[in-house]
This record gives structure tokens, C-alpha cells and sequence, in this order.
């Protein structure tokens, strides 16, 4: 098997479907590429955001669980999902954002620079800048100069890291790119990164909102 092409969507949880909308539209000025449902649970919708043509590697989508209790981030799970948008846009994103409200704070992803703020539902986010396969949407309220380029990548923690890393470079096919601090690695594929962060003891996350 020679691997896959890197991340072709991510899905999540989120809670009331319109402030899901509200935010990833009406905010970051994704496009709302499908409406659909839950297979496993058709009262649920399934909603699509990417960008103009629902490009792979572009696909944010999310299960909204109005009454879900709280989430708790840990181990065995993914907690944060990059973004791209374009290196010139993250003071135009700095300044959206808190006109909005969204507390943020500036760091680094996968060796680029970052802008790091949660979701209304509480999912980590990463603006990142890096170029990506996303294409402007027109009708989008955010200018075509500073839209999302589509996904790049994730934060994944585990409390033993070593079957995650084999599974991720043995079958998927991601390359190790550098190991960071001692307790995490990042992973390449097609310009797809994937962080994997050991924290020994850590508690396993549930699901919510």
C-alpha cells in the first residue's frame, strides 16, 4: 500500500446546528457545501462546510447535539483541528476574530505561525498560515484575499504513542517530519500534518459539546 493523499475531511461534534452555522458561515466565512443527516441516527443533521466546490481536503463537517453535556479534552482522541489561511491574512483573522468576541492567543502549529481560539462549542481551532487546495467562494462575507484555504491538519494525544505512529507511517503512509519537545511528533503526508503528543497518565477525553 503506498498511503493516502493526506486528510480528505474532518468531523466533529458541535452543539445547536444554528450556532454552528452562524459561527463557521456567518464568521469564518466557510461555505455550507451539504445538508444531509446522521446515518446512524437520521434525526441528527450532518453539516458540510468547505469551500467553493467542496474540494478534498477542504471538508469540515459536524454532527450538532443541542443537549450533549460538556466535553473534556484527553487522550484517545483528536483535540484540535489547523486550518489554513493565507500567511498575509492572520492580522486580518486577529482582528475578526475579536471583533466577534473570540478569545485567541498567537503561537505555532507544525512550525508556522498560528492563531489559536475555540469554536462557540468549545473545539480547538488553529489558523495557521500555509497555503492550501481551498478556493474562494464569492458569496463568502470574508474578502477571497483571506479565506480558509482548507484543512491542515490535527492534534491527536495519546497516553503510549508508539501504535499510533506505526499505524500512521506503516499503513497511511504519513513521514515523520521532526519530533518536537520529546513529547510530541509531526507527521507529513501530501501537506497534511498530523501532531501526535504522548501524555503518559493523561485522562481519556469524552465526548460533548
Amino acid at each position: 500500500m503506498e498511503g493516502t493523499l493526506g486528510l480528505h475531511h474532518v468531523t466533529c461534534l458541535a452543539g445547536d446546528p444554528q450556532e454552528n452555522l452562524d459561527f463557521y458561515l456567518g464568521v469564518l466565512g466557510l461555505r455550507l457545501v451539504k445538508r444531509s443527516v446522521n446515518q446512524d441516527d437520521p434525526a441528527t443533521y450532518h453539516l458540510f462546510y468547505a469551500d467553493r466546490q467542496g474540494t478534498p481536503g477542504t471538508a469540515l463537517t459536524f454532527f450538532p447535539y443541542p443537549h450533549l453535556p460538556p466535553h473534556r479534552l484527553g487522550v484517545g482522541q483528536a483535540v484540535e483541528v489547523a486550518l489554513a489561511v493565507p500567511p498575509e491574512s492572520l492580522g486580518y483573522w486577529e482582528a475578526r476574530l475579536a471583533r466577534y468576541g473570540r478569545p485567541l492567543e498567537r503561537g505555532e502549529r507544525f512550525g508556522l505561525p498560528a492563531l489559536l481560539f475555540p469554536d462557540p462549542h468549545g473545539l480547538p481551532l488553529a489558523f495557521t498560515a500555509a497555503e492550501g487546495p481551498g478556493l474562494p467562494w464569492e458569496e463568502s462575507p470574508v474578502p477571497p484575499e483571506h479565506q480558509v484555504r482548507g484543512l491542515l491538519g490535527a492534534r491527536i494525544l495519546e497516553r503510549e504513542v508508539e501504535a499510533t505512529l506505526a499505524f500512521l507511517q506503516g499503513v497511511l503512509g504519513y513521514r515523520q517530519r521532526q519530533v518536537g519537545d520529546g513529547a510530541g511528533w509531526i507527521l507529513e503526508q501530501e501537506g497534511s500534518f498530523l501532531e501526535v503528543r504522548a501524555l503518559p497518565g493523561g485522562r481519556r477525553g469524552t465526548l460533548g459539546v
